[in-house]
Parts: C-alpha cells; sequence; structure tokens
C-alpha cells in the first residue's frame, strides 16, 4: 500500500544537512497510510493604524499589520522589561495566534480541546473557562498539529474556531456560549484551525487540511446568532467560487470562465485541497476581504495537470456577499507546497511618487508581491531570502513565475536542492508593518529541500498527498532563520537579524520604536525598529509559537504578552529543544501566557 511522508528528513538527506538538525528531523517524520483512516492520533470604519489598549483580534487590526499605537515601551528602557504574570492554560502542545485583551480581561485559546481561558488582569488569576465539547476524531484527521490560531471580540463575545469544524461565539463577560454552528463533518478530512476575522457584523473563517482530500472554502457567518450567510469555495465553477459579473483578474492567466475546474483533469477539484488556514485581512474603505489558498491537492504535481486554480492563490472578496472581485494565483500548478496562505498586510504607501494602497504579501516561494489592492496588479515582486533556486523572478507583465524546469517534480523521480523548503522563505508566521519606520519585519527560514513523488489513492477522509520530502540548511549553514526589515515600495531588503534558531512564530511592532519575537531556543526578544540592534532577551520556560501582542493593563501602563509552548512537530522543525528540562524531557509542553511590563 502506498505509504507518503509529510516530513521525511532522513530518507536521504541533503548534501549540506546540518548535524544539529538532523536528530531533530528524525523526530518529524509523519508516514500516513493512504488506505484506511489517518495515523495522526459590525460595521465598516475608517481603518485603523494600529492596536490600542486594546487586542481584539488576530493582528492588531483588520488589515493585518500587527502594530501597537503604544509608546511606553522604547529602546532606552525596553531592557527593564520584567515578567508580570505567567498565565497556565492547563493544557500541552503548539499554542499559536494572540491572546486577546478586552477590559483589562485576557483570553486565551488552546490547541485541542480548545479551550478557552479568561484571566483577570488585575489579579493575575483565571476568572473562567469554557470548555466545549470536541469531537475527538479531528484530531487524527488535521494535517500538522492540533493547533488554533486563536479568536476574535467583537460586540461582547469571543468567537473562534474548534478543530472539529465548529465555530462558537462565547459571552465576553460570563464565558457562557451564545451560539455554536457546525461547518463540516471531520470524517471528511476536513478541520479547522485557523482564526476567525471579524467585519460589518459577521465572522468570517476557513477550513484546514488541505492534505486530506479535501475542498477548501471560506465561510461568513452572522455574528449576533451564528447563522450561515454565505460559501466560497476555492475550486471548481465560477458559482461555487462566486465568481460573477463583477470579477476582473488583472492578469490573462487568471481570466476565464470555470478555470477553477477546467484548469484541473476531469473533476480533480473536488479534491483539490487549496484550503484556507492562515490569516484574514480586511479594507474598510474599499470594503474588501483578502486571504490566501494553500496548495492544490493531491501533493503529486504529476496527477493534478493544469494550473489547479485556484490552489496557491490571493483572493479579494465583499464581505457582504462573498462575491469576489480579484484573484491572483501566485504559484501556478504548485510542485513544491508553496501555498499562498502568507498573511496580506493592508497599507497605504507611496511607491514611484505616488500614493498606491497596497497589499503586501510574502510567500512562501520566496518572492515579495507588492499589490494594487484594488485591482490585484503586482507593482513589485523581489526575491526576500537570498536563496531562491525554483524560479528566476516573476513577470510582471504576465504575472506569471520564471520557473526553472530543472526544479519541478515528477512521480518517481527525485529533484533535489529546492530552495526554499517546503516550510517556505516564510510560512504562516505572521509578519507585521510599523508606520513609523515605513518597513515590514517578517520572519524568514533558511531552508531548501529535496521531493520525491509518488502515486497517491484518494480515499475519504484519508491523507492525500504522495511524497516525500527531505529538509536541510541552506547554502550558508550558519543561521536558521532571519529577521529581516523590508521595504515594500522599493522591494529591498534594508538589514536583517541573522538567527541559529527558527522564528517559528509572529512579529509585533510598536510605536515606541521596538519589535518583539521568540526564536525556537526559547528566547523571547526585543530588537530596534531602526537597526535591528538586540534590546531585550528572556528565557521563556518552552519555546513560542504564537504572536506578541502589546495592551494597556488596569494601571494605564503598556504591556508585551506571548504564548509558550510547542507541540512535537514545531519543536522539532524549531531546532532548539521546545521546553526546559524541568518541565518535559520531551519536545511537548508548555501552555502559557507570558505577560511583561517595565517596574
Amino acid at each position: 500500500m502506498p505509504v507518503t511522508n509529510m516530513l521525511f528528513c532522513n530518507r536521504k538527506p541533503l548534501h549540506r544537512l546540518n548535524t544539529r538538525l538532523a536528530p531533530l528531523c528524525a523526530g518529524v517524520i509523519l508516514a500516513l497510510t493512504l488506505g484506511g483512516s489517518a495515523l495522526f492520533s459590525g460595521t465598516a470604519a475608517a481603518q485603523q493604524v494600529g492596536a490600542g489598549a486594546e487586542w481584539t483580534t488576530s493582528g492588531g487590526t483588520a488589515d493585518g499589520t500587527r502594530y501597537s499605537t503604544l509608546t511606553d515601551i522604547t529602546p532606552a528602557n525596553v531592557g527593564l522589561l520584567k515578567e508580570e504574570f505567567a498565565f497556565q492554560t492547563g493544557v500541552n502542545g503548539s499554542h499559536m495566534g494572540d491572546p486577546l485583551v478586552v477590559d483589562s480581561t485576557l483570553y486565551a485559546v488552546t490547541p485541542y480541546p480548545n479551550k478557552l481561558v479568561a484571566y483577570d488582569l488585575n489579579t493575575g488569576k483565571a476568572k473562567w473557562t469554557y470548555s466545549p465539547a470536541v469531537n475527538q476524531y479531528a484530531k487524527g484527521v488535521n494535517c500538522c498539529d492540533t493547533t488554533n490560531r486563536g479568536a476574535a471580540y467583537a460586540n461582547g463575545k469571543i468567537v473562534y474556531n474548534l478543530l472539529d469544524n465548529t465555530t462558537v461565539a462565547v459571552d465576553a463577560v460570563t464565558g457562557k456560549q451564545v451560539w455554536r454552528t457546525n461547518l463540516a463533518d471531520p470524517h471528511t478530512g476536513v478541520t479547522m484551525t485557523g482564526a476567525p476575522l471579524i467585519a460589518k457584523g459577521k465572522v468570517f473563517v476557513g477550513t484546514s487540511s488541505g492534505e486530506m482530500g479535501v475542498r477548501g472554502w471560506v465561510q461568513a457567518l452572522d455574528l449576533a446568532t451564528g447563522k450561515k450567510l454565505w460559501r466560497a469555495y476555492t475550486t471548481g465553477p465560477d458559482k461555487d467560487v462566486l465568481i460573477g459579473a463583477n470579477f476582473h483578474a488583472f492578469y490573462p492567466k487568471d481570466q476565464g470562465k470555470d478555470i477553477g475546474a477546467t484548469s484541473w483533469q476531469g473533476t480533480a477539484w473536488k479534491q483539490g485541497g487549496s484550503s484556507v488556514w492562515a490569516y484574514l485581512t480586511y479594507d474598510a474603505e474599499l470594503d474588501l476581504l483578502f486571504y490566501g489558498t494553500s496548495q492544490p491537492g493531491v501533493w503529486n504535481p504529476d496527477m493534478r495537470p493544469g494550473d489547479n486554480k485556484w490552489g496557491a492563490s490571493v483572493f479579494a472578496r465583499k464581505p457582504d456577499t462573498g462575491e469576489a472581485i480579484w484573484a491572483y494565483q501566485v504559484t501556478p500548478h504548485d510542485n513544491w507546497d508553496y501555498d499562498a496562505i502568507s498573511e496580506n498586510i493592508a497599507v497605504d504607501q507611496t511607491v514611484n511618487g505616488t500614493l498606491r494602497k497596497l497589499l503586501v504579501h510574502f510567500d512562501k516561494n520566496g518572492f515579495a508581491y507588492t499589490f494594487d489592492r484594488a485591482t490585484g496588479e503586482i507593482l513589485l515582486a523581489n526575491p526576500f531570502i537570498g536563496e531562491i533556486t525554483w524560479a528566476n523572478g516573476v513577470d510582471l507583465k504576465t504575472g506569471l513565475p520564471d520557473i526553472n524546469t530543472d526544479k519541478l517534480t515528477h512521480q518517481g523521480a527525485e529533484t533535489d536542492n529546492i530552495c526554499p523548503s517546503a516550510l517556505g522563505a516564510k510560512g504562516w508566521e505572521p509578519g507585521t508593518f510599523s508606520p513609523k519606520t515605513g518597513l515590514f519585519y517578517i520572519p524568514t527560514f533558511n531552508m531548501c529541500m529535496s521531493m520525491h513523488m509518488l502515486k497517491a489513492e484518494y480515499v475519504a477522509g484519508a491523507p492525500y498527498m504522495g511524497n516525500d520530502i527531505a529538509m536541510g540548511l541552506g547554502a550558508d549553514p550558519s543561521f536558521t532563520g532571519e529577521l529581516i526589515a523590508w521595504d515594500a515600495p522599493t522591494g529591498t531588503k534594508k538589514w536583517g537579524v541573522k538567527e541559529r534558531y527558527a522564528i517559528y512564530g509572529g512579529i509585533l511592532s510598536t510605536a515606541g520604536g521596538v519589535v518583539f519575537y521568540g526564536t525556537q531556543d526559547k528566547t523571547f526578544k526585543a530588537i530596534d525598529a531602526s537597526t535591528g540592534a538586540v534590546l531585550f532577551k528572556t528565557q521563556l520556560e518552552c519555546s513560542t509559537v504564537g504572536n506578541p501582542i502589546s495592551f494597556t493593563g488596569p494601571d494605564g501602563k503598556q504591556r508585551i504578552a506571548v504564548f509558550s509552548g510547542v507541540g512535537a512537530m514545531a519543536g522539532a522543525i524549531g531546532g532548539g529543544g521546545a521546553c526546559h528540562s524541568n518541565k518535559t524531557s520531551t519536545a511537548i509542553g508548555g501552555g502559557e501566557v507570558h505577560v511583561f511590563k517595565l517596574p
């Protein structure tokens, strides 16, 4: 029976695989048998510049800048930060996403079983815990750890997704369930790990598990009642994708009737993956919802001839109806699991002397796409990492990548030295934009891979992949990750901070001129937003795969908070050992929210 490995690091190691990563990779082998069950046991308002006293949504604000307008913490005093609280969540595993802060209460969503815990910032103690019923079958069909990327707050409700495809709304004061809406059966292979976005009185959510032979979609719900409003699929005919008369793709390659179906062989689009599991953003002025889709399924590209739209694509939609306004396929016929799930940050900046409404997307494929977010035109698409071998660049006239054909993957063949790896030049780990400096701060990986494609068999609710992957460090093995400062209007890197251990979580920038992030050696740090100089470092109990936030405490002073806790997969990939030995001797551990303040 065919077997596929999602991360198979020691079948045939890359020639430059660094020895410090080799034992970690050995723990990341996820063998999946393809015959049977998986083995994995409001009203529109003016756009905000950044988050203020509260942090109410993933990304801080709907535009996804992850920027705090608070200024108490500066390069001059950030070195004095002390931990005020370390809240226990009571759940082990990868704590991704952002905590929320509303009215002196901090809210944390855990990995499966997806508890919601409210902590009183006055006392440092838990106020209540909401423990939903979650179908445990979902644990076995989710691709990559039983994570959750967070919640959103609006109109007195905390809204988030459960792994079993249920979206819940919880009263922010009492912790009582307000509504609960199931969106799919996990027995079909569908799960949900992404954070919702709330805008115009609606909740927007998407699917995970593109590796399970599913068909991705985005769903809108009514914030008040949880009623299902519209669903837009990412593959299939135009009526399913909600493409109509108002759809205007900028490039001819993305134009044509029903190409979400005709760019596939037969009905392969019905198992076409292309999930929406990362972060959504919203521009209130243009009234557009933005998101990216994951890789097309099956991973073996020889089994799905064609461009495979709309896998590895960026969409712009109207939130009221779901109708698509434009779309751009970033990596046609994705051979390498490059997806397009990285965040899409909406900012206004001057390009060539003209103020433009930009959408900036740092793709897993290694190119930074600066779009006109009203039209989908690419203004720039420059490489943001140093080693890209799959393509020579992106043609701005056609929107097509200039692919190196010797890096195309084929069934039964080995393709070596593909850069970046399937982890991406960056992955889901969200970057930040600071209007103070005009720069984006982006976490990147320095990893390449070899791929070997296998024949896969579709079984409903089971993994549908067909590949082996071997990952290793890039040509310069001295670093695993790098935090870069990027100027989007010119498409240039201003500076970078190389890290021995991976940056496997999000980035926060502040009006005080400080940037916060963590690395997979349990370090949480702050750097100068202008120079990259390290200003503050502390050791967490476990490494973080979460996204730092900033808010005002009950005393009116600025705080910084971040999750710690990683699962086996994230801990192994990270390369630094997930937790201190006095907590656990395995890669699994954590479950804390750390809050820092100045003395």
